[in-house]
């Protein structure tokens, strides 16, 4: 296992692209931790600097206090497993499994023995003499896992590794990577693009965007307390809904409607964002509801029954004056010409709704959070 700290890592490439820029953080040993993001914004070039495959340009990186930017990928004891498997389709699994012993030089018995350990981990066994073009997709990535399982590394880095996969044979591997780390206790390195991936198995999660670290910390604390605008909107499925606000005198000032806030607020007559997520909404019949809720009325535009889930999609509208307002890119997307700006609720499933009808919603005015304008950053 390993404690795996970057020191302000950055990386620029000849013609002066930056793909990273500044990167400080530690990955505990142990832990299970994933960078998330979107295509491009640096989560690969920051896993292939950590193993070696990439130039450090800035900074230093640093395992169990030993800098390690000098060091050779061979060198520095980690195993990768990639999207595209990287397993020998002519060699059986048993093959696959002891190529990288064999290629160290490790005693026959040693690697018998690494062997036979990951298959069991694994559940690989009984297809050890099968070649990789009879197993199915999971099985291949289960194979590329007991590849890197078998070198007993430091730590293991993960470069997207379910993307190859159907939907339900992710969320399988999912669960199976889950376990896996839990049972080998091993330093774990996680990229992905899927936010779904890095909320359920991740100890802590970092979000890149544009080559910086937006936020570092557990699914919970990205979820319900996002440092800014592009973690609001990029984590959770759908994001969060973002809507113009203003505060005047007591007042939070809303596209479809007001509700009171701390009379002291030192962000009085700031144009600011509001955010608040799908299922602080709720169905309500009447606009009595009893409760510190913003009660207004809309039409059903979108409806999505998933059996488990419900989500009604609905439009609001940014007041004319304020169109002309900069926005951030957060936003401004997502408002048309004429000012239309969509939300979503989350409901529950057994209410019966269909596309047109008109709704009363509740909105928690607990749960809004609001943004910067200028920074986009949370106040």
């Amino acid at each position: 296992m390993a404690e795996i700290v970057l020191d302000r890592v950055s990386k620029i490439f000849p013609d002066g692209t930056t793909p990273l820029k500044s990167a400080s953080f530690t990955i505990h040993d142990g832990e299970f931790f994933i960078l998330v993001g979107p295509s491009g914004c640096g989560k690969s070039t920051l896993l292939n600097m950590i193993v070696g495959l990439e130039q450090v340009s800035g900074g230093e990186i640093r395992v169990d206090g030993q800098v390690i930017n000098h060091l050779d990928p061979k060198d520095r004891n980690m195993a990768m497993v990639f999207q595209s498997y990287a397993i020998y389709p002519h060699m059986s699994v048993r093959e696959n499994l002891a190529f990288p012993l064999k290629l160290a030089k490790l005693p026959p018995a040693e690697i018998e023995r690494r062997v036979s350990q990951a298959a069991d981990i694994l559940e690989l066994t009984a297809l050890l003499d099968r070649k990789p073009a009879s197993l199915s997709g999971g099985q291949r990535q289960r194979v590329a896992m007991g590849r890197a399982i078998v070198r007993e590394p430091k730590a293991f880095l993960l470069d997207e590794p379910l993307s190859n996969l159907d939907a339900r044979l992710r969320v399988q591997m999912r669960s199976e990577i889950a376990r896996l780390q839990k049972r080998l206790g091993t330093t774990m390195l996680y990229v992905t693009h899927d936010q779904t991936e890095a909320m359920t198995l991740g100890d802590r999660v970092a979000v890149l965007h544009q080559g910086e670290v937006q936020q570092i910390g557990t699914p919970h604390t990205l979820y319900r307390q996002p440092a800014n605008l592009f973690v609001a909107g990029f984590i959770g499925s759908p994001g969060m809904n973002l809507l113009p606000a203003q505060i005047s005198g007591s007042r939070l000032i809303l596209p479809m409607g007001e509700t009171s806030v701390t009379p002291s607020s030192p962000l009085a007559d700031t144009q600011l964002i509001a955010g608040f997520r799908p299922e602080h909404l709720r169905h309500v019949e009447t606009a009595n509801t009893g409760a510190a809720d913003l009660v207004f009325e809309a039409t059903a535009e979108v409806v999505e029954w998933l059996g488990a889930e419900l989500f009604v999609h609905f439009d609001t509208h940014c007041p004319p004056a304020r169109l002309k307002t900069e926005w951030p890119a957060e936003l401004s997307s997502k408002i048309d010409g004429d000012g239309r700006l969509p939300c979503v609720a989350r409901l529950d499933p057994a209410v019966s709704i269909k596309k047109g009808d008109r709704l009363l919603f509740a909105l928690e005015t607990g749960k809004i959070q609001l943004f910067d304008r200028q920074t986009g950053c949370a106040v």
